[in-house]
């Protein structure tokens, strides 16, 4: 039922959009006069609002494969001992430290939201940071909140924002002390109101006592334990061999044929080239040496203490790889080219006149200098998106079931079970897009930001808030937003000495109301996800709003002050 309440507020958004289109013409500022031009009002109608489902649905179909990609990964990897047996450690680890576990991960999202390019990309962690403190009997409230509430305010105040940037001629130091000044204080505030206090404990006991009644009546029943192991092979190996062998020859899996391991010896030769196998065969190296040899110099060609370090550096890898892949590193360290040029080496890889990585894998985005033209599928690292984080997904997804022998039947049951419950999320994710595509393309929301910006003579702090929050509700997306509101902000602020504090209102108030708009993509896949009312989330996340609010506006007045 709590998920009909979040319907019924969708619903009114899309009525309420519809009805500004209704009565409110659009407008767009013409490139070279920089006049507002009025195009009347939008005939839309009905039907044709019905119709714009199938355009949000075609232009913003990326979030629903991410999402999707992201529930394959996740239902597969629920199915593998290692995996489960880790959220175990890392939960009993935070027993009786909530808090702690709570203030780390507002931490590690905040920061790291201060870097990639997508704050949506941090999702591919959620499912796991949800399933450690769902053990911990956290309320779900505080995981959103830890979670993309944190990523939001490190959004707040990213570094290097490419769409800002460009319309505002800005550049990477601009507002930079500012922007860290302001993160250290908002997620300060975050972690203080959101820290469990009493409730954790009143639910933990909750919990307990439910639990101890039913313990009553199940000590009358036979107890029947299901004791979950690994598979571990009997089969013996030299120690120094197999050590030798990894060290040496692990990149290639030599050491895993050595040791009956066929699978894992075939998916090592697959990915040599990646330089995975290469960093997980150290960590096994060091681990080998560690392990006690019997009287023949022999040991255990497989072990759970040898799995778990793997899991570990994995999992270490994939997180690594996901952040990294989506940091625009060319755009914030000078003259970087690194991977532009690497790009460019493996698309033009080949033996004789057969491209080997672009006809195998793919194509890379590489520029051809001569003809000035660019070409390619797969983004240069750093610049990578939503879809290339989800094909990665898919593949590692596939990977994960073949090293741990999931049979063909129990994958596929699997993966459609994910896909099942990720479903209704993802489309929910696609529609609300559908107030975006007729704000921007009635240019209504141009109108609405028009008319307030011009309240005042030139630029002002309250109508530039104000205008930049009631746009960010319409628009929903950054890009469509600096594209269509941020224009307005160019004609009105005619003195570019305070394109600085635009930009910082723009970001600021954008990534803020993305905490409570109805039209978030990020809040409605959370809110979805996690089964939490609309009603009782504004609740819980009011007062968090209006104090970030206050130090935005604050900030927004000194800085403006001092210019």
């Amino acid at each position: 039922m709590k998920k009909y309440n979040l319907f019924k507020v969708l619903a009114i958004t899309i009525f309420v959009a519809w009805l500004l289109i209704l009565f409110i013409p659009g407008s767009y500022i013409d490139y070279y006069t920089g006049a507002s031009v009025s195009t009347g009002i939008y005939s839309v109608g009905i039907w044709g609002l019905l119709s714009n489902l199938s355009v949000s649905i075609a232009y913003f179909n990326g979030i629903a494969v991410f999402l999707i990609a992201l529930a394959c990964f996740y239902a597969v990897l629920n199915k593998v001992e290692v995996y489960n047996n880790f959220v175990g450690k890392v939960a009993g680890l935070f027993k009786g430290k909530e808090r702690l576990l709570v203030t780390i991960t507002t931490l590690v999202f905040g920061i790291l939201a201060l870097f990639v390019s997508d704050f949506l990309i941090l999702l591919a962690f959620a499912p796991f940071v949800y399933k450690v403190m769902k053990e911990l009997s956290i309320d779900k409230k505080i995981i959103l909140s830890s979670t993309l509430v944190a990523a939001l305010v490190g959004s707040m105040c990213g570094i290097y924002n490419s769409t800002l940037f460009s319309a505002f001629q800005l550049e990477l130091n601009t507002m930079l002390l500012v922007k860290m000044i302001l993160f250290v204080i908002s997620i300060a505030v975050l972690i203080i109101l959101i820290a469990p206090k009493k409730q954790v404990l009143k639910t933990a006991k909750k919990i307990t006592s439910k639990t101890s009644k039913k313990t009553t009546k199940e000590e009358e029943k036979p107890k029947t334990v299901k004791k979950v192991t690994t598979k571990l092979s009997n089969k013996r190996v030299s120690k120094t061999i197999y050590a030798i062998l990894t060290i040496l020859l692990g990149t290639f899996g030599i050491n895993k044929f050595y040791a009956g391991k066929v699978k894992a010896g075939i998916l090592s030769i697959l990915f040599c080239w990646t330089g995975i196998p290469t960093i997980l065969s150290v960590a096994e190296f060091i681990t080998v040496l560690t392990e006690k040899k019997d009287k023949d110099g022999k040991i255990a060609a497989t072990t759970n203490r040898r799995n778990n370090v793997s899991f570990a550096v994995s999992l270490v890898i994939f997180i690594l790889f996901v952040i990294c892949s989506t940091i625009p590193w060319e755009s914030l360290i000078e003259n970087c080219s690194v991977f532009s040029d690497f790009n460019a080496w493996l698309s033009d890889l080949s033996i004789g006149e057969y491209a080997i990585f672009n006809n195998i894998i793919g194509a890379p985005v590489a520029v051809d200098l001569t003809l000035g033209s660019t070409s390619g599928i797969i983004n240069t690292f750093g610049s990578w998106t939503m879809t290339d984080v989800a094909i990665l997904l898919f593949i590692i997804t596939l990977v994960i079931a073949l090293a741990n022998n999931v049979k063909i039947n129990d994958f596929i049951a699997t993966i459609t079970s994910g896909t099942k419950k990720i479903l209704p999320v993802a489309i929910t994710a696609m529609l609300i897009s559908i107030v975006l595509v007729i704000m921007v393309t009635s240019g209504v929301n141009v109108t609405i930001t028009d008319a307030i910006l011009s309240l005042t003579d030139g630029f002002n702090v309250a109508t530039s808030i104000l205008a930049t929050m009631i746009g960010s509700v319409l628009t929903a997306d950054f890009y469509y937003l600096v594209s269509t509101v941020g224009t307005v902000f160019n004609v009105v602020v005619s003195n570019q000495d305070y394109y600085g504090v635009v930009a910082l209102i723009i970001q600021n108030i954008y990534n803020l109301m993305m905490i409570i708009a109805p039209t978030s993509v990020g809040l409605i896949i959370g809110l979805y996800y996690l089964d939490i009312p609309y009603n009782k989330w504004f609740k819980f996340i009011w007062k968090l709003l209006l104090i970030l609010l206050v130090i935005i506006i604050i900030t927004s007045v000194v800085v403006y002050a001092l210019i």
